[in-house]
């Protein structure tokens, strides 16, 4: 079953028991089923200091209609930022990019080839 980033956030919220995700503080992706991994594009602007405590990841494997969620700390990765690989520096619109993978081994770490490796497991809801 594939899902779109509204339907995720109302399925995650009626398992919340309310209105915790909205667009502005979740993001959305299905697995990559060829890769596997979810990829991630951020605005770096939505881990400023004084925007949001938390960003909020949703991860869909369509295959199996498992529906992951991370709840991260903006301070967290603000702390990780130089181990984490931002497209765009210091231009207009700059994004953290994030490759998480879903393999047994490494799940939920960046696999991005020039990041540091960092481990985004122990933000899983």
């Amino acid at each position: 079953m594939k899902l779109n980033k509204a339907q995720a956030i109302a399925r995650r919220n009626t398992e919340l028991g309310g209105a915790v995700l909205g667009v502005n503080n979740c993001h959305f992706t299905d697995l990559d089923q060829k890769r596997n991994i979810w990829w991630f594009d951020l605005p770096l602007g939505r881990i400023a200091v004084g925007q949001y405590e938390w960003i909020h990841l949703l991860m869909h494997n369509a295959e199996t209609d498992q529906l992951l969620h991370l709840k991260v700390p903006t301070v967290f990765m603000r702390e990780k930022l130089e181990g984490l690989v931002v497209r765009n520096a210091g231009k207009r619109k700059p994004e953290i990019t994030l490759e998480l993978s879903a393999d047994k081994d490494s799940f939920l770490k960046d696999v991005r080839p020039a990041g540091a490796g960092v481990s985004f497991a122990q933000f899983a809801l």
